[in-house]
C-alpha cells in the first residue's frame, strides 16, 4: 500500500512542482520534506490545502491513509482517557506517538503535561513545559505559549513553591494580554490562581480585587464550579479582611452553588465517548455494553438530545455485529427523538444511510446520506458535510454510476472552496 507521504511527492512531481513551491503560503518547505518522507502527518485542514494545489480530490489521498487515521484515532483515546482522568493508561499512548513522530507534537506534549501533573510527576512536566514554551514561541503559538505559562505556574504551586507559583501566573496573564490572546475563560482562570496566592501570602486587598475580576470575566459563563470556588475564595479574602458578614455571604453563595453542580451529564458523555472509541478500535462488544449503559443513565435524566445520539452510536455497532433488524430500531428511536435540523438530525440520517448500505439498498442509502449532507451543510459542518458526500460518491461507485461518483466529489470540491473562500480563507 502506498503511504500517504509517498502519493503527495508522487503527484507534486507530476505537477513540476519543488517542495518550496507547493509549501508557499501554507507551511515551510522542510515540513513538505517531512511529510513526503512519512515523518509527521498533516492535519485534516493542511491536506485539503495540499489536495487544491495540487488538484485533485481529496479523496485521492484518503483512500491511503489507514495509518494516519489509525494515530488521529490513537490520540482521540489518549484525551479520552484524560477526560476519564485515566492519566497512566493516556501516557503509553501518547509517549509513543511522540517517539513516532505522529502528529501535532506541541499539542502531544500539552496533553502529556497535563497527565503528569495529575500523576505527580512534577520534575518531568517541568522539562516538557520548558520545552512546549520555546516551541509554542517559534510557531507563533500564543495560547500554548500562555498554556505552557499557566501550566508551569501550577506545578510550582503542588511544589508548595508560592513565590515561583505566583512568577509564572504572573507571566502567563502579562503574556496573555501583550499577545492579544482572546480567552475571557482562561484568564479568569489565571487571574483566580493568582488571587489565591495574594490570599495565601495574606494580601487580602489584592485576592479580593482579583477574585472581583475573575467573576466578571466569568459573568456569562456556565462553569459553576469556577464560579463557586471564586465565591469561596471571595469569602476566605474578606475573612481576612475581617469583613465578616460579607465573608458568609459569599460562603452561602459558594455553598449554593457546589450543591447545584451537576457532573452526571459530563460523566456519560465522557464515557460514551470511551464507548465509541472502542467500537472503533474493533472491540464491539464492550462499546455495546458501554453505549447501553449511557443509555439507560440518559433515559433515568429525561435527556432525549443525548438519547437520539446514543441510540445513533448503538445502531453503529449493532450494524457491525451484522444485527441490522435490532440497529433498525434503535435508528428509529434517534429519529423520534433528535431535534430536527440539528446536528443529532444530521447523525441520524447518517445511520439510516449505513443501514440501507449494509442491506444492499444503495438507492435509499443515497437517499439518506443525501439528507444528511445537506443539514451539515446548513449547519456549515463542513467536515461531516464532506465525509457524507465521499458517502454518496462510493455508493454511486457500487450502483455501477460513475459518472454520478463523480459528479458529486467535483461539487462537494467546489462547495468547499466557495465556503472557505466566503469565511476568507485560502486553501
Amino acid at each position: 500500500m502506498e503511504s500517504l507521504g509517498r502519493k503527495i511527492r508522487q503527484r507534486r512531481q507530476e505537477k513540476g512542482l519543488t517542495q518550496s513551491q507547493l509549501a508557499e503560503g501554507l507551511v515551510s518547505a522542510s515540513a513538505i520534506s517531512q511529510i513526503e518522507a512519512d515523518k509527521i502527518n498533516p492535519s485534516y485542514k493542511l491536506l485539503l490545502q495540499i489536495a487544491e494545489r495540487l488538484e485533485v480530490p481529496l479523496d485521492y489521498f484518503l483512500t491511503e491513509t489507514g495509518e494516519y487515521l489509525e494515530q488521529a484515532t490513537s490520540h482521540k483515546l489518549a484525551k479520552t482517557f484524560i477526560m476519564a482522568k485515566e492519566y497512566s493508561n493516556a501516557v503509553p499512548i501518547l509517549d509513543n506517538l511522540l517517539a513516532t513522530g505522529a502528529g501535532d507534537e506541541l499539542d502531544l506534549m500539552m496533553d502529556l503535561s497535563t497527565c503528569f501533573i495529575h500523576l505527580d510527576n512534577l520534575s518531568t512536566v517541568k522539562e516538557l513545559l520548558e520545552k512546549a514554551m520555546t516551541m509554542s514561541l517559534k510557531a507563533d503559538d500564543h495560547r500554548a505559549h500562555v498554556w505552557s505559562l499557566h501550566r508551569l505556574g501550577l506545578v510550582y504551586y503542588k511544589q508548595h513553591n508560592i513565590s515561583l507559583a505566583m512568577h509564572y501566573w504572573q507571566r502567563a496573564y502579562d503574556s496573555l494580554l501583550e499577545m492579544g490572546v482572546d480567552d475571557s475563560f482562561l484568564k479568569a482562570e489565571i487571574t483566580t490562581n493568582l488571587a489565591i496566592t495574594y490570599n495565601r501570602l495574606g494580601h487580602y486587598d489584592q485576592s479580593t480585587h482579583l477574585f472581583l475580576n475573575s467573576q466578571d470575566l466569568l459573568k456569562n459563563s456556565s462553569n459553576l464550579y469556577h464560579l463557586a470556588t471564586n465565591y469561596l475564595g471571595l469569602g476566605l479574602s474578606l475573612y481576612g479582611k475581617k469583613e465578616y458578614q460579607q465573608a458568609q455571604e459569599y460562603w452561602q453563595e459558594a455553598v449554593t452553588l457546589f450543591k447545584s453542580l451537576d457532573h452526571i451529564h459530563y460523566s456519560i458523555q465522557v464515557k460514551e465517548n470511551f464507548g465509541i472509541l472502542r467500537g472503533e478500535l474493533g472491540d464491539y462488544a464492550a462499546a455495546l455494553e458501554i453505549l447501553q449503559e449511557c443509555l439507560r443513565q440518559y433515559q433515568e435524566l429525561g435527556s432525549d438530545k443525548q438519547l437520539s445520539n446514543t441510540h445513533a452510536e448503538i445502531a453503529k455497532v449493532l450494524l457491525r455485529l451484522e444485527r441490522d433488524e435490532e440497529a433498525a430500531e434503535h435508528v428509529e428511536h434517534a429519529f423520534a427523538l433528535c431535534e430536527p435540523n440539528s446536528m443529532y438530525h444530521a447523525q441520524c440520517y447518517n445511520v439510516r444511510s449505513l443501514l440501507h448500505a449494509y442491506r444492499q439498498e444503495n438507492e435509499a442509502a443515497i437517499e439518506a446520506a443525501l439528507l444528511g449532507a445537506e443539514v451539515f451543510r446548513t449547519l456549515d459542518m463542513v467536515h461531516d458535510y464532506h465525509k457524507m458526500r465521499l458517502h454518496v460518491s462510493d455508493l454511486f461507485k457500487k450502483l455501477g454510476d460513475y459518472k454520478s461518483s463523480t459528479e458529486i466529489l467535483e461539487e462537494t470540491q467546489q462547495y468547499i472552496q466557495h465556503f472557505f473562500k466566503e469565511k476568507g480563507i485560502l486553501l
